[in-house]
């Protein structure tokens, strides 16, 4: 038994960060999206430990002496087309752990999930408890939420990415039906745009702060739940398609108020 992985994990972060591995078993290869087997190795002691390259990528392997019988129908068979879900849940979990170990500072953060190709991406705990000020004010809050909204519907958009907001700052974006290439990219754009905003939520704090009073802005606030303007604002991922079509809205609803019982 042979178990293949990324070098830039230790054996025990597969499990940590979902990562994916390799496994070969009587000399037929398998995939093992979030490495859920290696659990039954944990205890062992490999019998040989290398590097060797599959399909131009090194991997780190653990060889075992062991009769251990895995469920194969949890694993993948190894194909070209199953080697690409490799390597897109290989950098969702190598983006996790760089976000854990090195922008573990940053607004957001970025998660594999254990529901087959899908990222995560969500507010960070540690820039929370950093800015507490910042995200006490309901008003700046809801600026920034759809600011974010409007950015992440707008770049997952752009990669053709599924994706929905089901939560404040939580977005889930689906990656099952594209290709290594296109995610990396995405990952690339997003962490840039991430790095940005962090960077620029106090700035842009202090200058809302010297604003005058919007009672517009209360008013929204007052009358609507935050929630469910957040969702439609992304379900759009436009305001000024937004606003287009409340204003046809209106104009529509004329026809009731010009024919009105209750002149």
């Amino acid at each position: 038994m042979k178990i293949y992985y990324d070098p830039n994990f230790t054996f025990q972060e597969l499990l940590d960060y979902y990562a994916p591995s390799l496994l070969d078993i009587d000399g037929e290869r398998f995939i093992d999206l979030h490495s859920l087997n290696i659990v039954n190795f944990l205890g062992l002691q490999p019998i040989n430990r290398y590097q060797e390259e599959i399909n131009g990528w090194f991997f780190n392997v653990n060889e075992y002496e062991t009769n251990e019988i895995l469920p194969l129908e949890n694993l993948l068979p190894f194909t070209n087309e199953n080697f690409e879900k490799f390597k897109i849940s290989n950098a969702l979990s190598f983006e996790y752990l760089k976000y854990n170990e090195v922008y573990n500072n940053l607004f957001l953060k970025v998660e594999n999930t254990l529901n087959n190709l899908e990222c995560v991406i969500s507010l960070n705990n540690n820039f929370l408890t950093q800015h507490l000020e910042i995200f006490a004010d309901v008003g700046f809050e809801f600026l920034l939420e759809i600011n974010v909204v409007l950015t992440i519907k707008n770049l997952a958009h752009k990669y053709s990415f599924s994706s929905c907001f089901n939560h404040p700052f939580v977005f889930r974006i689906e990656l099952s039906n594209t290709f290594y290439d296109q995610v990396y990219e995405f990952l690339e754009e997003f962490r840039d745009f991430n790095m940005k905003i962090s960077g620029q939520i106090p700035t842009l704090y202090n200058q809302f702060k010297m604003l005058p009073k919007s009672d517009e802005l209360a008013r929204i606030l007052q009358n609507s739940s935050i929630d469910s303007f957040s969702k439609t604002i992304y379900n759009y991922g436009s305001i000024e398609l937004f606003i287009d079509d409340l204003r046809k809205l209106a104009d529509l609803l004329s026809l009731f108020s010009e024919n009105s019982m209750l002149d």
